[in-house]
């Protein structure tokens, strides 16, 4: 796979995806960033890498049951044995706010988990 270009640190994160205008299965997150996300789904999916999709991503530590609402733009599409991977920029979207309140409580962690580490 080729190397992605990042402009924030994504957070390993799982959750679940939906997105009927590209699959009727859910997909699952793997990362996430205040400016994009790796999900896959377990079928093979056709991605107009032109179109804007809007999807909701109900996150396994979130606080809110209600999914985000993410309008993503499709970056980069890996499929490999009937599997698919997407690589979506985050574009202004109905959620924006709770994204990065979210962000910013798996940055929280992440610091708390260096600090233990060095602490061990």
């Amino acid at each position: 796979m080729k190397e992605e270009n990042r402009q924030n640190f994504r957070y390993p994160e799982i959750g679940r995806i939906t997105a009927p205008e590209l699959c009727a299965l859910p997909g699952i997150l793997d990362n996430i960033s205040n400016t994009g996300c790796k999900v896959h789904f377990p079928v093979s999916v056709v991605v107009d890498l032109e179109a804007e999709y809007m999807i909701k991503v109900t996150l396994s530590r979130s606080f809110e049951e209600n999914p985000l609402q993410l309008m993503c733009k499709p970056m980069w599409v890996n499929e490999n044995k009937g599997n698919t991977q997407i690589g979506f920029q985050i574009l202004y979207s109905p959620d924006d706010a709770r994204l990065r309140e979210f962000i910013s409580f798996l940055q929280e962690m992440n610091e708390d988990d260096d600090e233990l580490s060095e602490i061990l």
